[in-house]
């Protein structure tokens, strides 16, 4: 998996070389990446390494365009299996303001920031203190905070409703992890479906081959509160259930009192079967697959997805939405099924689509995606004007992501988070990557001769020309 932090900070001016200082006074685990790269291409060029600090400024050059041309200088550290990015970053900014005459006047200042980004493959928070507090000695009395996107777009669609959305609790998880067992599934929804079951009918609702392993499930779903057992009185002459009871004691207690059945018989003389009956827990966890959600949200949770950006079975404007993510400012839109994903639900889900507008659409399915709802999503993504709103370093080409099998859950999961991370934390590498190569003007000039680095260039010229 990966997740990113990124913190920044204002500072009111940056040290000379303050990257350079704080490589040197960072420990030796903590790797450099950009400056020896530039250290070998100059190298290898026979140029100076000033070079890789000119930025091209000609006018064929695309820098201008370039979206992060505010940062001065930046390094990548490896520090064990994380990636630390520091971009130091100044910008101008012009402000209007009227003088004692009235007058509109403009003045520029310069703001200088700060920006550190952690590229993390795990979902538990690094111990970054020592960097920061090292950071701290060059930049004096730094103060970095995190940098978190709020979730804008996520606030729109829920215009003022509040976030229901809590997390699931120990006994919650552990009733969804053992209804992710299929077997297990069906016998609960066999259970609910008939409003109790006689224990001798349990077997036959689940596939045969796990028949001799019913006792065992059985247990399970009672250990965990989804099922509870009675005792269901049949009247011996009719065949008829003519009561339920929560346990044995309570027929004797009935036939003291003088109940009978309707033959006249007392209740302890006629047939008693033992029966299974769905909890209100159960129900709970059955009813509109919530136990599917609750895998689904604490997985989320446990790639570092905060539960505030998260909204899981909310209805907008009349539409029944599963599950709603904001990751990183990309809209994730989520549809979950205890069954095949068959056309018809291609259609919903596609409606849903057109009106959220997510940047990534997820099919989850504890079977699988029938090929015309497949067929269905693809002829969606090529008609005219129907323009993909996912981010081109995200997701495979496909207008949806499938994720079939509960099998596949935590990776299919695991592979959407990291892909937008990905996306979103890459610019911040492209800038800091961007200092480990030479503008091409600057290149060429130095190989020309044109400013610094000219006579090591001279030299290598002339070792190469034929006598």
């Amino acid at each position: 998996m990966l997740r990113g932090i990124t913190k920044s900070a204002d500072v009111s001016a940056h040290p000379d070389n303050g990257i350079g200082t704080l490589t040197q006074k960072l420990p030796d685990n903590y790797k450099p990446t950009i400056r020896p790269l530039i250290k070998r291409q100059s190298e290898l060029f026979g140029v100076s390494e000033s070079t890789f600090k000119s930025r091209d400024t000609d006018a064929y050059s695309r820098s201008a365009y370039r979206a992060d041309d505010e940062a001065i200088d930046s390094e990548v550290f490896a520090f064990g299996s994380i990636l630390i990015i520091i971009n130091v970053c100044e910008s101008t900014r012009a402000r209007r303001s009227r003088n004692a005459s009235g007058e509109v006047v403009t003045t520029v200042g310069k703001h200088s920031y700060l920006t550190v980004t952690y590229l993390i493959p795990f979902a538990e928070d690094p111990d970054v203190s020592e960097f920061e507090n090292t950071l701290a000695e060059v930049w004096l009395d730094i103060k970095l905070s995190e940098r978190r996107m709020p979730p804008g777009r996520l606030r729109e669609i829920d215009n003022g409703k509040s976030n229901s959305t809590k997390a699931p609790t120990g006994r919650e998880s552990a009733a969804a992890e053992l209804l992710s067992e299929k077997s297990v599934r069906m016998l609960a929804i066999a259970i609910k479906s008939a409003n109790g079951l006689l224990l001798g009918d349990a077997s036959k609702q689940i596939p045969p081959r796990e028949r001799s392993r019913i006792d065992e499930l059985v247990e399970k779903l009672i250990n965990k509160e989804l099922i509870d057992t009675e005792i269901v009185i049949i009247c011996t002459k009719t065949s008829a259930q003519i009561n339920r009871l929560p346990s044995p004691e309570a027929i004797e207690q009935l036939d003291q009192a003088g109940l009978r059945c309707a033959c006249g018989r007392l209740l302890s003389a006629e047939k008693h079967e033992k029966a299974l009956s769905i909890t209100d827990f159960g129900r709970s966890m059955l009813d509109g697959n919530r136990w599917l959600s609750i895998l689904v949200l604490q997985y989320l949770i446990g790639f570092g997805v905060p539960i505030a950006d998260i909204r899981m079975e909310q209805i907008y404007s009349g539409e029944e939405v599963d599950c709603l993510v904001e990751l990183y400012g990309r809209i994730v839109l989520f549809e979950l099924k205890d069954k095949e994903f068959n056309r018809g639900n291609a259609y919903s889900f596609g409606a849903k689509i057109g009106i959220f507008q997510p940047d990534v659409s997820v099919v989850v399915t504890t079977e699988k995606v029938g090929a015309d709802a497949r067929d269905h999503f693809v002829a969606r993504s090529t008609m005219p004007g129907r323009g993909r709103r996912l981010y081109v370093d995200v997701l495979d080409e496909e207008s949806v992501t499938f994720i079939e099998g509960l099998d596949s859950l935590e990776s299919g999961l695991e592979s959407v988070v990291t892909h937008i991370a990905k996306a979103s934390f890459a610019p911040a590498l492209r800038t800091a990557l961007s200092f480990a190569n030479p503008g091409p003007f600057a290149l060429l000039s130095a190989w020309a001769g044109e400013g610094r680095g000219s006579s090591s260039v001279a030299l290598s010229k002339a070792a190469t020309r034929k006598p």
